[in-house]
């Protein structure tokens, strides 16, 4: 008597252990980029400052144009891919997202922000926040904004 046993060849079975071992590595590489796609947060210390020419911190406001006028340096850790800039007067909070603002490590931007104080008020607080693309994903900065808060010098 002779037995018909159909099984799967060594090679068929390898094939399948590889396949379920990819599905599994995939399932398991996607749950861990959301995981942390969702805590992500800026670790590198971007170094963002004003630029300092003749002892004075380049940033003032021109009345005649209504603008915040302004030159920050890059520090040499990471690129930025733009800034998100706030402007808190007393009566109200401007923001404006300059995303052309692109600095390459240790470039220098020089911005020009509309404000208009006659309708939000004295500035009282000027904080850049730099835009970064660490991975697949930009995030904004904000723990490590640049912050100016005093009076604002005329240009």
């Amino acid at each position: 008597m002779k037995l018909n046993k159909k099984a799967i060849t060594p090679l068929m079975a390898t094939f399948l252990l590889v396949s379920f071992a990819i599905a599994v590595g995939v399932g398991v590489m996607n749950f861990g980029r959301a995981q942390v796609e969702e805590n992500a947060e800026c670790t590198v210390d971007v170094g963002l400052k004003f630029s300092v020419i003749g002892g004075n911190e380049q940033l003032c406001y021109d009345t005649a144009k209504k603008e915040v006028k302004f030159t920050v340096e890059n520090g040499v850790n990471v690129a930025t891919t733009g800034l998100v800039v706030n402007v808190i007067g007393s009566e109200k909070a401007e923001t404006a997202e300059l995303s052309d603002a692109k600095m390459s490590k240790a470039g220098t931007y020089v911005a020009h922000v509309t404000y208009d104080s006659a309708v939000s008020g004295q500035v009282q607080q000027i904080k850049i926040s730099p835009k970064v693309t660490p991975y697949d994903q930009e995030l904004i900065c904000q723990d490590k904004a640049l912050v100016f808060e005093g009076t604002v010098r005329n240009c």
